[in-house]
């Protein structure tokens, strides 16, 4: 949520205006959870062994005290500029979230991304960008563990109108993931097994009718580089050895299309190959697909239905790869212009069955895991820029991950979050 500086809209004419090139904001939220730091039962029966070096969650445990509340908040500023046809855009923004029981897990985040839209002629653009982002990694894998995770990703991507109804597109991806601020913060680093980097490319051709419907085809490559060999992230399991390394080829088809005035479907599908340095049992080759159906029945109802079938890590939470298949449904209801009501629903199972290891030294990683989330919120908009809303979720998860040789088990979490979001200058 947010709220913010000030700086003067600019005029243009009597009752025209424009947005303003700096756009400042602020964002604040509070969030309620019960079981804030995602323990499971195995943790909550032994915290000893589950955290020998923070005897203060260990007491916490003990009390039963895991329940919090966290105080996030966040300032930045959005730039916003055309020059001729080139637009260029920017947004750098600082982050701090307090936890009001768990101070260890205290932290401060920053995050910064550039893009220039790029225009030659009347037949070719793109874009060309980069990012910086510090987050903190999701705690489904890593309960009651700080982790503060660095990703950084440049591109340039280029379509070509080679014929009113064909397009020509390429785009190449440099991205890497780094865990070096734990080492900073804490001394020492378990976690550098999930360092990487990853190189993409994609190139394909695409189909316009005269209703701007798109049906196409393309191709991509993403060469997988993890920094540590497996001997090193295992030192003390003389068998594990080898590399975490992949390449990963994809032929896909892609659809963008209405169906109607009031819905329209995203699809892209294909046949994937994915091979790995070393564990040949992990190889994969098979079929992926994602696809979105969009649908306005009414001005006020709506509603998305998203499913898919991938092969990868999902938010790069592991060094191993898992086949995902899930779906999520998102319907809303826009009760005024001004107060809107919707829901998140979703239903996702990661499996790792493939594997006779699992080369994540210190996550709880089963070879099944379900994921199941539900979350209701209210959104309320004053007028432009500002909005409030306030929101209630469950999250649970179903595995059957292990720790010693005794499972872990899951966890059910339930929460509930109001915030003040202000953003200067949006029209």
């Amino acid at each position: 949520m947010l709220m913010l500086l000030s700086i003067s809209t600019l005029a243009v004419g009597q009752n025209k205006t424009v947005q303003p090139m700096l756009q400042p904001y602020f964002n604040y939220a509070l969030t309620a959870d019960d079981n804030m730091l995602r323990l499971r039962p195995l943790f909550l029966n032994q915290p000893e062994q589950a955290f020998p070096d923070n005897p203060q969650l260990v007491e916490f445990i003990r009390q039963g005290k895991i329940a919090d509340l966290t105080n996030r908040l966040t300032g930045g500023i959005q730039f916003d500029k055309m020059i001729s046809r080139q637009r260029f855009t920017a947004d750098f923004n600082w982050t701090y979230t307090k936890f009001e029981r768990f101070s260890f897990m205290n932290n401060n985040l920053i995050s910064t991304n550039g893009n220039w839209n790029w225009v030659l002629g009347n037949r070719l653009e793109g874009n060309m960008g980069a990012s910086y982002v510090q987050s903190l990694l999701p705690l489904i894998f890593l309960p009651g563990t700080q982790v503060i995770r660095t990703e950084q990703t440049q591109f340039i991507n280029g379509a070509w109108r080679l014929h009113p109804s064909w397009s020509v597109r390429g785009e190449y991806t440099h991205y890497s993931l780094d865990t070096k601020a734990n080492s900073a913060v804490t001394g020492f680093n378990n976690f550098r097994f999930l360092e990487r980097t990853e190189n993409r490319f994609e190139g394909g051709i695409d189909y316009i009718t005269a209703n701007k419907n798109t049906i196409g085809v393309f191709y991509r490559a993403i060469l997988g580089d993890f920094s540590l060999p497996l001997s090193a992230i295992n030192p003390g399991n003389p068998n594990i050895s080898g590399s975490n390394d992949f390449t990963q080829m994809e032929v896909m088809g892609r659809v963008n299309w209405n169906l109607t005035e009031k819905s329209r479907v995203q699809i892209s599908g294909g046949w994937v190959d994915r091979s790995n340095a070393s564990f040949k049992e992990r190889d994969f080759n098979g079929f992926n697909a994602r696809g979105t159906y969009y649908w306005e029945p009414t001005d006020k109802l709506g509603l998305s239905v998203s499913g898919w079938r991938l092969t990868n890590s999902m938010n790069n939470l592991t060094a191993n790869f898992g086949l995902n298949t899930g779906v999520n449904l998102i319907p809303y209801w826009k009760i005024t212009e001004k107060v809107r009501f919707e829901g998140e629903f979703s239903y996702e199972t990661r499996n790792f069955n493939r594997f006779s290891v699992l080369t994540d030294s210190t996550l709880p990683v089963g070879r099944h895991n379900t994921f199941r989330n539900a979350a209701l919120r209210l959104i309320y908009s004053p007028y432009l820029g500002l909005q409030l809303n306030a929101s209630i979720y469950h999250t649970d998860l179903d595995t059957d991950a292990e720790r010693g040789g005794i499972r872990t088990g899951g966890y059910n979490a339930n929460g509930a979050s109001i915030g003040l979001q202000y953003v200067y200058g949006k029209r």
